[in-house]
């Protein structure tokens, strides 16, 4: 057992000092306030049997010196316990411990602090011994591995219980079960599947008529923008991510307006300062369709090309293509809504990006109004139930969806039931059976989802 004294302004410099100089494992005996902060007695490879059997010694001494001097090796423990560190593991010699050593005139010159007589009282608080953030013991490796391990059984149970319940619901409902794999098989999400199963699921014995319900259902669900909404002009923003199709999409939209109101009455406008010769593609189809062209790349640039084309029907303004990630997509937010107060954004999405990036694109982009969206890339998608399930989870109007390069024949007014037809086609076209492991997975989300 070694001990040793420490001084420090307050307890937890104190408790500080004792964690680095003797370990986590150390033992605090004593501590009480002295001239100029406070006195800490500690001790390491502490052995409470063997300290009792000391101070059991220590006491039979004393009384036995008489009461002369037990004041005197009151005061003086104080000395034994100051030294640098004291070995408890060999008999000491009580009055020979407690004869004061000669002092040296450098020690006389140190002030000693005053020590009370009585017994130290310990004032230690839960707050002073806290340990350090550094060393919490859920920061174990062994621990964290344990929760890795217990993490992984409870998917695998999981994963086990989802097939058991599934089995459950195939024998009892048969036809509400293949209703929710032919929908998973159309991409849609786990969630919008069990609701239209428990919308539809039941009250028919032919298979036939659930499935044909359960698209009408889709069909009706599906938010959209009614009317042509470009043939009434105005100011038309397309935002998007980067590569959805944006400057062919604008391209075809004034090509259409054009063939019905002439081309004197669209612009474009395009803020795509980022992107090497960007402005060329879009000088190329105002050049093709004779329609004017104007660059803005900054909120100022913008207000000016506004003014300047007051005087026509209809202005698209192609902006520049940005990751939803992109730390500057707030900037291209406040140069569209403080250039014009009457701006309407429509938000480009392409149908070949998976399900959680629709998902993470609107979230990002919801941050300037968006009065509806675009879809594109539509012959090349091989699944559109993630854009339908975006679509219907976000309430986002589909105003056009885009199916080719052609300009303008390859755009289309949305219809609702032309959308579900095509998803349908591409499912077929695609052959995307679910294997078990994956349909296991899935109506796992869907379990979570109705506890939810």
């Amino acid at each position: 057992m070694k001990i040793k004294r420490f001084f420090a302004k307050d307890m937890r410099t104190g408790i500080r000092q004792v964690r680095e100089a003797l370990g986590a494992d150390a033992v605090i005996l004593s501590n009480q306030k002295v001239v100029g902060g406070i006195e800490i007695v500690a001790a390491i490879d502490y052995d409470e049997a063997l300290l009792a059997a000391e101070e059991s010694a220590t006491r039979n001494s004393l009384l036995d010196a008489g009461p002369a001097q037990e004041a005197s090796a009151s005061e003086l423990g104080v000395d034994l316990l100051s030294a640098d560190s004291v070995s408890l593991s060999r008999p000491v010699d009580v009055r020979q411990a407690y004869a004061p050593p000669a002092e040296s005139p450098r020690d006389s010159e140190i002030p000693r602090p005053e020590m009370p007589a009585g017994p130290p009282r310990c004032e230690v608080s839960a707050a002073d011994l806290r340990p350090e953030p550094a060393l919490q013991w859920s920061q174990d490796p062994t621990l964290q591995q344990m929760k890795n391990e217990l993490k992984d059984l409870r998917g695998l149970l999981e994963q086990q219980l989802s097939s058991l319940a599934w089995s459950d619901l195939s024998h009892r409902k048969p036809l509400q079960a293949k209703l929710i794999r032919c929908l998973l098989e159309l991409g849609l999400s786990p969630a919008l599947c069990r609701q239209v199963a428990d919308e539809v699921g039941s009250g028919h014995d032919d298979f036939d008529n659930v499935w044909r319900h359960a698209l009408a259902w889709l069909a009706s669900r599906v938010p959209l923008d009614t009317a042509d909404s470009l043939d009434g002009g105005g100011v038309v923003a397309l935002v998007g991510a980067t590569g959805v199709g944006k400057t062919t999409t604008t391209a075809k939209l004034a090509a259409r307006y054009a063939l019905r109101h002439g081309r004197d009455k669209v612009a474009l406008i395009t803020t795509d300062g980022y992107r090497i010769a960007a402005h060329e593609q879009l000088r190329t189809y105002g050049r093709i369709l004779n329609i004017p062209v104007r660059i803005a790349n900054t909120r100022e640039e913008l207000s000016e090309a506004l003014k300047l084309l007051a005087d026509k029907a209809l202005i698209l303004i192609d902006t520049a293509g940005m990751s939803q990630r992109d730390v500057r997509l707030s900037e291209q937010f406040s140069m569209i809504t403080g250039s014009a107060p009457a701006i309407r954004t429509y938000l480009v999405l392409s149908t070949t990006t998976h399900r959680a990036g629709l998902r993470e694109v609107v979230n990002a982009f919801k941050e300037v109004k968006l009065d509806g969206c675009i879809l594109t890339k539509m012959d090349e998608t091989t699944s559109l139930g993630g854009t339908i399930s975006t679509l219907m989870e976000n309430k986002l109007p589909l105003a056009y969806t885009s199916d080719g390069q052609r300009v303008p024949e390859d755009i289309h007014i949305a219809r609702a039931h032309t959308l579900i037809n095509r998803a349908v086609l591409v499912a077929q076209q695609t052959s995307q059976a679910l294997e078990q492991e994956s349909l296991n997975l899935a109506f796992s989300g869907m379990v979570a989802n109705a506890h939810g």
